[in-house]
């Protein structure tokens, strides 16, 4: 049967098939198809542009806009079930999430859309749908660059495409408050764009009225973008972060609670790095390169859009980084890089058009971590990673590096860069950074510096410390491999609020969240050491169904934490550990000598101090702790941000000859250097990278002398501005080692 034309089929009979079409096309492809953010953005999109031209033929036979309106959100239901069908081949963990940010971001995209097409006839605007199309496509792009090139932030909602929620390595999505009042915004300008459209074609005074309100109501939502949450602003980040450190080149944002401790160190390892990288790269920014220090991941995705991804948006008017406070030490060099690479990238973006450089400058130039550097790791490769000349080529470009696993595109392009500075110099690096462009820079192709690269790969030894580090890096799988991507599970989500209570002090909620983690997921570790933890601190004995789930969770993924935990709950229900806790060091990788120590620390613990130990939050360390388990104290002590007590502690400890001796010198070192004792520092560094490098783990050699360095630095700043170091305390040196003491913080796992 034939439909008549300006039926309600009939008109949806053109957006179904363009959203459909797309929802189908989709189907295959990783994370776009299933229901959910992205593929809800390319739906808007479509269904934006097919309503603004799609609606200019009904709108001028004289179709009401509310029929056209329904025929065209009615058409959505065609790529939703396209999209639900899909879960036959794809599992969508996180359907009902991905349905309601459908039902956000879309259907105000179309209405918006058809509020163009009623403007563009209203007003009898010479070809329309050509109009409408350049307008919508004029409102995508000056929306994503009014919003990330002039706004410290990391989403954007756009009327046309309903948004980007934050960057692509975030696993956990953040729906902000500012996502609601961007698509009321977007209604608004639906009812406005209709009411102009009606005015045009003079019907009169409800259409100037209607119009004239939503006009006003736009005006006050754009004077209230940033306290809306549609935009951020430096100066709405300043009111939160409004705890200001000042280190000359650097300037720190901070949460206001943080302590001055930690305010010291943050402010030390930012001048710190700044200083080392800036000479490496022979390049200084002139201005300073603000820091913005995020409490929490909740307050970083609430203000920024990023949850968990350090930032570094170097194409807006002035440097700075965004990043967790609890990240600096692991990261911050990487994203000061960026920043500093920011004074020889390409005009506009400053950075490069080769993603590839991009990345690969801040991971050939970021500190050592203790962990083999690039090099090692791509000539370790078990053939995860493949050729490391197609790896390179494959993840130069944007869509190749975003496309593949983080682990392969970071550390090939890292590796590659670090061959490139050694042998060709800084310069040309530089000079390529800016265009993206080899041949020019090398008077090589980018394929024939590849290949040189690998052939001199080859002809090196493989570092077997390593090979397990590798095998781990390269197997992780990418957004696009994930099998949930964008989905927490719940009983990690209770897990967290389990942590967070703990950490309060709240003992009997975080018991009763961790053993709801547990009961949901039996085999998730974090849920039952934090119900174990919880209910000791509660004075609750172990049970043994905790003994149970131990040893189920050690025989269903036997690595260093499980079988740890197990150990844990074997010595406090009376039972034989040592054979556990030297399963659990073993399975540890060759580079991880501070797991080591810590195992055979925790190996030594008699069962009440054990308890005790596990039943204490993070930042709680009691004086029994410090004389019962000195070494662990000091970890703890030093995590927590406390100096003073941290080099009390570590002074007195009599390091012995092995590797364990060779960890607690370099944690004496670390927490001498808090307190501004460069000259203790330098006592316990002595000849500890040539330690290191004889005795293993190799890889610890740079981590000594990067703290090394640290350390003469800080030496040439003495006395300096405070900012940089704490006051030091009046005993500045190691306390002397009896030989007779010397074996005792080297021990080994046996029981107490």
């Amino acid at each position: 049967m034939a439909l008549r034309p300006d039926s309600a089929l009939a008109l949806a009979r053109g957006p179904a098939l363009a959203t459909g079409a797309v929802g189908l096309a989709m189907g295959p492809v990783p994370v776009f198809g299933v229901l959910h953010a992205e593929s809800s953005a390319v739906i808007a999109f479509v269904g934006c542009v097919a309503a603004a031209v799609g609606a200019v033929g009904p709108l001028v036979r004289g179709v009401p806009l509310a029929t056209i309106a329904r025929a065209h959100l009615g058409a959505l239901l065609v790529p939703v079930g396209l999209l639900t069908l899909s879960l036959l081949w794809r599992p969508n963990c996180a359907y009902p999430t991905g349905a309601g940010l459908f039902a956000m971001l879309v259907p105000p995209s179309v209405l918006f859309g058809l509020g163009i097409a009623s403007a563009t006839v209203g007003l009898r605007l010479r070809g329309p749908r050509v109009t409408g199309a350049i307008t919508v496509l004029a409102v995508a792009l000056a929306g994503v660059v009014y919003d990330l090139g002039w706004h410290p932030q990391f989403f954007t909602y756009s009327h046309v495409f309903g948004g980007v929620l934050g960057p692509i390595y975030d696993a956990e999505l953040a729906v902000r408050p500012g996502l609601f009042a961007a698509k009321a915004q977007t209604l608004v300008w639906a009812v406005a764009l209709a009411a102009l459209g009606a005015w045009g074609q003079g019907r009169g005074r409800r259409a100037t009225v209607v119009g004239a309100v939503a006009l006003g109501v736009l005006g006050v939502s754009y004077l209230a973008a940033a306290p809306l949450g549609i935009v951020q602003s430096d100066r709405q980040l300043r009111r939160v972060l409004s705890a200001t450190v000042d280190a000359g080149p650097v300037v720190l944002h901070l949460d206001p609670e943080t302590p001055p401790a930690a305010r010291h160190r943050l402010a030390a390892e930012a001048r710190f790095r700044f200083d080392t990288l800036s000479e490496a790269l022979g390049v200084t920014p002139s201005e300073p390169v603000d820091i913005y220090l995020y409490p929490d991941a909740d307050t970083k995705a609430a203000l920024v859009g990023s949850r968990y991804t350090s930032v570094v948006p170097v194409w807006l008017p002035t440097p700075q980084v965004h990043m967790l406070a609890d990240e600096v030490g692991r990261s911050l060099g990487h994203e000061l890089v960026h920043v500093l690479a920011r004074e020889f990238g390409m005009w506009g973006i400053k950075a490069s058009p080769a993603i590839g450089l991009v990345e690969g400058l801040a991971v050939a130039l970021e500190p050592p971590d203790g962990l083999p550097d690039a090099s090692a790791l791509v000539r370790a490769d078990g053939g995860v990673l493949g050729d490391p000349a197609e790896a390179v080529l494959g993840t130069m470009s944007p869509g190749g590096f975003w496309t593949a696993r983080a682990g392969i595109a970071y550390t090939a392009n890292g590796a590659f860069v670090r061959w490139l500075l050694d042998t060709y110099g800084p310069d040309p690096v530089k000079a390529a950074y800016r265009t993206g462009r080899f041949e020019p820079a090398f008077g090589l192709p980018l394929a024939a510096l590849a290949e040189a690269w690998a052939a001199d790969l080859e002809r090196q030894p493989v570092d077997p410390e390593a090979v397990a580090v590798a095998r781990w890096l390269f197997s992780r799988p990418s957004l696009f491999e994930v099998r949930c991507p964008h989905h927490t599970p719940g009983h990690v989500r209770l897990a967290r609020a389990g942590a967070e209570a703990f950490e309060a002090g709240a003992f009997a909620q975080a018991a009763e969240r961790f053993s709801a983690a547990a009961d949901a997921e039996p085999f998730a570790l974090a849920a039952a050491r934090g119900s174990l933890a919880a209910r000791l601190a509660l004075g609750d004995p172990v049970r043994p169904l905790d003994l149970t789930r131990a040893r189920a969770l050690a025989d269903s993924l036997p690595d260093a934490a499980g079988l740890a935990h197990l150990a844990d709950v074997r010595r406090l229900s009376g039972r034989p550990a040592d054979g556990t806790y030297r399963a659990a060091a073993d399975s540890l990788a060759p580079v991880d000598a501070l797991g080591r120590l810590l195992l055979a620390e925790r190996a030594r613990l008699r069962p009440e101090t054990l308890r005790r130990w596990l039943a204490s939050p993070p930042d709680s360390v009691s004086a029994r702790l410090t004389r019962d388990a000195p070494v662990l104290a000091l970890f703890r002590l030093l995590a927590a941000d406390e100096p003073e007590r941290s080099w009390a502690l570590a002074r007195t400890l009599c390091p012995g000859d092995g590797e364990a001796g060779r960890v607690i010198r370099y944690l004496q070192a670390v927490a001498a250097l808090r307190v501004g004792a460069s000259e203790a520092a330098a006592e316990a560094l002595d000849g500890l990278a040539a330690a290191f490098a004889s005795g293993g783990p190799r890889s610890w050699a740079p981590l000594v002398r990067d703290l090394d360095r640290r350390a003469e630095w800080h030496r040439a700043r003495a006395p300096g501005p405070s900012i940089f170091a704490a006051p030091p305390t009046p005993a500045d040196a190691l306390v002397p080692c009896p030989s007779a003491r010397r074996p005792r913080a080297a021990g080994g796992l046996r029981d107490p």
